[in-house]
């Protein structure tokens, strides 16, 4: 499974894209889809994301969606607790 960034880091790379424009950030952007198909996220915006011919707005639309999509899906459920780790003693 491909590894997912940082929801700090995807944001950045949400206004990278933005300020810099797709195909500036292209490895990223790729990384980024393959991370939401590997975990069946939102197949639509993947596609739009990933389709070099939609209008950049959309496509920038698209990603917006796919990061908050990604974040959620990576979040903690309210009330969940974190593992405890054994300690060596």
């Amino acid at each position: 499974m491909t590894r997912l960034p940082a929801t700090e880091a995807l944001i950045v790379l949400a206004e990278s894209v933005v300020a810099d424009g797709f195909d500036a950030h292209r490895p990223a952007v790729i990384d980024l889809v393959a991370a939401a198909r590997d975990r069946g996220i939102r197949p639509i915006l993947t596609g739009i994301v990933a389709d070099s011919t939609a209008p950049r707005a959309v496509r920038e639309r698209a990603l917006g969606r796919l990061i908050v999509a990604l974040a959620a899906s990576t979040a903690p459920t309210p009330g969940e607790r974190p593992a405890i780790r054994a300690t060596a003693a």
